[in-house]
């Protein structure tokens, strides 16, 4: 059986201007009908760019701040995404209300640094996604967990088995995506966007 495979798609404002609205799918039109002030939103030219670029069924969605990512792959694979802008916040203060013990304890290791908090940020959130879980009253059941063997991974209740990539785009945003089980993942950024060193979960 062939390993599945994902791409995630990346792209900053500067793709906005390729949006095209008589590309949009039908429930995209439907949205913009309801709310006309969506299409003048830069997240959602970016998000919507993005869409229209998709080789494969979309699997996850996110944008943040002018940014957007998509995940795109086969169907009978949970998988999720989630794009932040890093910006200075309280992250000590954050953390007592999403991070476990322990991942304040991680946190707390390196110095509360921004792009750590948020890497553990969007990788919960993606969790979130892919577990079809909510945000943000389930924060606490999706991260790292390390296990009795020592070994610090992603889990969903617990429970291990899923995997997971997280990147900075142009120094600016914080980029996770998570599957559960065995994946390739493709990054391709577009419009210019990069990506710095890829850290990798299991």
């Amino acid at each position: 059986m062939d390993t599945p495979h994902l791409i995630c798609l990346i792209a900053d404002n500067r793709t906005a201007a390729l949006y095209r609205p008589d590309a949009l799918n039908e429930a995209d039109r439907l949205r913009v009908q309801r709310n006309p002030a969506l299409a003048t939103r830069t997240d959602w030219q970016v998000s919507r760019y993005l869409k229209q670029q998709a080789p494969l069924p979309v699997c996850s969605l996110s944008h943040s701040k002018g940014a957007a990512a998509l995940l795109c792959g086969c169907d009978a694979i949970k998988a999720g995404t989630d794009i932040e802008a890093i910006r200075p916040r309280d992250f000590a203060a954050l953390a007592g209300w999403v991070a476990t013990e322990n991942e304040r304890r991680i946190l707390s290791a390196n110095g509360w640094q921004a792009d750590g908090f948020y890497r553990l940020w969007t990788l919960k959130e993606a969790l979130l996604k892919a577990a079809g879980l909510d945000f943000p009253a389930d924060m606490m059941r999706v991260g790292l967990q390390t296990f009795s063997d020592g070994l610090t991974c992603l889990h969903v209740n617990g429970r291990r088995g899923w995997q997971g990539i997280s990147t900075a785009v142009n120094g600016s945003w914080m980029l996770s995506c998570v599957w559960h089980g065995q994946a390739e993942i493709e990054l391709q950024t577009l419009g210019g966007s990069a990506c710095g060193p890829v850290e990798r979960y299991g």
